[in-house]
């Protein structure tokens, strides 16, 4: 009986671990990113798996993430990408507020940061 409890509860686990998502302490929030160079932008991440980049002088792009192979990736559509264009990666984790992160992209290296609120 014992045994079955144990395996059931293992079970339990690795579905909650499995279906956790990645950014849902993104969701509501913004994500401010300093670029090495001094701009800043703002990144809002949505639970159907898109997301928006608001530019210092108000433009907007958009796109979408997801989890796989071990990392999150994020992918600009609007507007469409570049031949060869790659996207934007980070370690699976479950983010939230307060944690920041580094990364690189096509616009340099960057540090973000997730901010209460939008």
């Amino acid at each position: 009986m014992k045994l079955i409890a144990a395996s059931c509860v293992a079970l339990l686990l690795a579905t909650t671990a499995a279906s956790a998502d990645t950014w849902s302490g993104a969701y509501g929030n913004t994500i401010v990113s300093t670029y090495d160079n001094g701009t800043v932008v703002k990144v809002y991440v949505e639970p159907n798996h898109s997301y928006t980049i608001k530019l210092p002088g108000g433009q907007m792009l958009s796109g979408t993430w997801a989890d796989g192979g071990g990392q999150s990736c994020f992918t600009v559509t609007n507007p469409p990408p570049k031949p060869g264009a790659t996207p934007t990666c980070f370690a699976l984790k479950d983010y939230k507020v307060g944690d920041s992160f580094s990364g690189q992209d096509s616009n340099g290296g960057f540090h973000g940061v997730i901010n209460a609120g939008r």
